[in-house]
């Protein structure tokens, strides 16, 4: 990077010489001017900036229009909020963000009221459903994070709803990696009705100049000959269950690799065929059906019933061999500890009568490993990757000088193992803290989004020096002046890896370390990242490849009606009465009308292009027929029946809800008991891990217990 005089963005809805200029985010703005774009830099680029500066250009053609900015979590939001108070010279006022904590009628006003809007796209899209208000006046609608947009994600609703509704709309979407290959990358397209698509790399010469080098280190380990005997053992475990499978022809022998995905898809191609052959469940054709398989020829199905074949005992051992496979690779990659945790769990199944668990955990090699493990002293036992670790954040902090690291890891347990050794090892002189997501399995309970932004600002003031994240950290943060990422393992996705990589050589040059355990899935997983990364830009290389959307007409945004329309909204100040209104836009159509709608867009060309793509629609599902769909709709359009049902459903509450409230009750002294012991004793009801969390917070909420500290309290009893 070459040292040049320091220049700024200026100009109308800029605040002066705040935004430093670079070339190449000038010209990609240029290129997003006038066509939905599809920007795809590297993390570190300044994507943000990007949307910074389109938003300018969108001000200045329509002043009075809407802006939004869609981000796929609440820190991303805050980030994305605190950019534009800090660059844009707009009222402060005018600037919004928007969660689910905030009551529908004030996003009503706040929306209506202001002129930039940023929001997690679920929120937009509840309000829009429900008539709250509408993307008519939005002249640009930013999607970051755009490769989510797949499946059921709130971006596949907002961006054809912004289409239907705007007269001139703009849509951008901002990605570091949209997809591992063509049908990927061309779905995300279709689905934003891209036009254009804007790909820069690094090695760009209009971002050289702005870029530092990201050195590689590829960090290699071998296994103890401890690890070594107790994998061997284990996977001859595996290799005994494997014969159920050669035996009865359902997987080929002799493959030099078998992997977790063999096994679910036999449990998956089972499942679809019996749906598919029993017609219960959805509606396809032979074609999509036999694509749809994994196994196409021979079909996992005709190989069960040519040789009756037992379907409930392939489940069981397709059970057995994922979770023997999964043990091997925590044992060869990650640690002891959450080898040993790994078995804990799976005992505990083996006592809830699980069979695929009974099996492992009765075989002698389980009994020999749970033996062999439970002797050893565990400093012995320890992954050499942790030692690895200890290594580098040494050299960093004494050669470097570099006091801000971040250390990804795949398990919430490797994080807390890391941070728990590497203040140890460097207490007093760093500062270490751990980086979840919200909600977890295990007694740890996660960070609430709030937590991550807090964590998030320490580590940027330099509070805290080295972050052990979990993937919480890959997706769009603003984390500044990281010298050094270390991968506590690889990871076997282009996206993954390019968002980890990008954390480092934003403002000098960077190193990434990848910790590899030589003979393990380690090796096989990085190299899969770096072909599917390859393939991705050498779609991205050459785009015209692409289908992109060429016939979207637009005419200029029509604001005649902006002051009436938000009268109108505002005077529907009672509660009761928006809540009407809403169901009236919900349900203002006749059944009909809508049955119509289906059969029209059946027959159009979208339809078909979206077909091509595998898009499932409602038509597809009732297959137009009319009893199924008017039944459907009344649900929808809220008949007497149905709100009498609901009514119904809202007073139920659940048995095992019933049953935590009950032990709080008939165990507590005092009104109290302890958590860990509460815990305990809804393992003996077998209400455990997701199932405990979800009915122990329910319960709190509706107010029939209280959790304080490390106690339990129980307020009342519920019927």
């Amino acid at each position: 990077m070459t040292s040049e005089t320091v220049e700024y963005f200026n100009g109308a809805f800029l605040k002066e010489n705040r935004l430093l200029y670079r070339q190449y985010q000038e010209n990609i703005v240029n290129q997003c001017n006038n066509k939905n774009s599809l920007v795809v830099l590297p993390t570190g680029l300044g994507k943000t900036i990007i949307a910074i500066l389109l938003i300018i250009k969108a001000l200045e053609k329509y002043p009075k229009a809407r802006i939004v900015i869609l981000a796929p979590t609440r820190p991303l939001v805050a980030q994305h909020f605190k950019s534009c108070l800090r660059f844009l010279a707009v009222n402060d006022e005018d600037v919004v963000f928007f969660t689910g904590k905030i009551s529908p009628e004030r996003r009503i006003k706040l929306f209506l009221n202001s002129q930039i809007i940023i929001s997690t796209p679920q929120v937009i899209k509840n309000d829009v459903e429900r008539g709250r208000y509408n993307l008519e006046h939005v002249s640009l609608l930013i999607f970051d994070e755009a490769h989510r947009t797949k499946g059921n994600y709130a971006y596949n609703y907002l961006a054809p709803e912004y289409l239907n509704t705007c007269q001139d709309p703009l849509i951008l979407g901002l990605t570091a990696s949209p997809g591992k290959d063509y049908e990927h990358i061309q779905q995300l397209c279709d689905n934003l009705y891209i036009e254009k698509v804007v790909f820069k790399t690094y090695s760009n010469e209009d971002v050289m100049k702005y870029t530092h080098d990201i050195n590689m280190f590829l960090e290699y380990v071998d296994l103890p000959i401890k690890f070594l005997e107790l994998s061997a053992v284990w996977y001859n475990l595996f290799e005994n269950y494997l014969k159920f499978f050669i035996e009865r022809k359902l997987i080929p022998p002799n493959k030099p690799y078998y992997s977790k995905l063999e096994f679910l898809a036999i449990s998956r191609d089972i499942t679809i065929s019996l749906k598919y052959e029993n017609g219960n469940a959805f509606e396809l054709s032979e074609e999509d059906y036999i694509e749809a398989l994994y196994y196409k020829s021979p079909r996992v199905i005709d190989i069960v019933r040519e040789n009756d074949l037992n379907i409930q005992s392939i489940f069981s051992y397709c059970s057995s061999c994922i979770s023997i496979l999964h043990g091997k690779d925590l044992l060869e990659t990650q640690n002891i500890s959450l080898f040993k945790s790994f078995l804990d769990r799976l005992n505990w199944k083996a006592e809830q009568e699980v069979r695929s668990a009974k099996r492992i955990m009765n075989s002698d090699h389980c009994k020999f490993i749970v033996e062999k493990i439970n002797r050893e002293i565990p400093e012995f036992l320890q992954h050499p990757k942790i030692d690895k670790v200890i290594s580098i954040v040494d050299e960093e902090f004494g050669e470097y000088k570099n006091d801000k690291i971040i250390i990804f890891t795949q398990y919430r347990e490797m994080a807390e193992k890391l941070k728990h050794v590497l203040n140890e090892k460097f207490k007093g002189k760093l500062t270490i803290e751990k980086f979840i997501g919200q909600s977890t399995k295990s007694d740890d309970y996660g960070f609430s989004q709030n937590k991550q932004i807090d964590i998030i600002d320490q580590f940027r003031e330099g509070l805290i020096n080295i972050l052990v994240a979990t993937s919480v950290a890959e997706e769009g943060l603003d984390i500044p002046n990281v010298d050094a990422i270390i991968f506590y393992e690889p990871v076997p996705s282009e996206i993954r890896l390019i968002q980890r990589r990008g954390r480092t050589g934003r403002h000098s040059s960077g190193r990434c370390y990848i910790m590899l355990t030589r003979s393990t899935v380690d090796i096989p997983y990085h190299k899969v990242a770096l072909r599917k990364e390859s393939t991705m830009n050498r779609i991205l290389l050459d785009p015209e490849q692409l289908e992109l959307w060429t016939d979207l007409e637009r005419k200029p945004i029509d604001f005649s009606q902006l002051l009436t329309e938000n009268s109108k909204i505002f005077s529907l100040t009672d509660y009761k009465e928006r809540r009407e209104k809403e169901k009236a836009v919900l349900a203002n159509k006749t059944i009909e009308e809508i049955i119509n709608e289906i059969d029209n867009f059946e027959r159009s060309d979208l339809y078909k292009k979206y077909k091509k793509y595998g898009v499932t629609f409602y038509s597809d599902l009732v297959k137009l027929d009319r009893t199924k769909l008017k039944k459907s709709v009344s649900k929808l359009k809220g008949n007497k029946t149905d709100i009498q049902d609901t009514k119904k459903r809202k007073s139920y509450l659940n048995k095992n809800l019933k049953t935590l409230v009950n032990l709080a009750k008939f165990h507590n002294v005092k009104g109290r008991i302890k958590y860990a012991e509460f815990q305990e004793l809804a393992k003996e009801e077998e209400i455990t891990e997701q199932k405990f969390y979800t009915h122990f917070y329910q319960a709190c909420r509706l107010g029939f217990i209280k959790k304080e500290e490390d106690q339990v309290i129980f307020l009342m009893e519920c019927d």
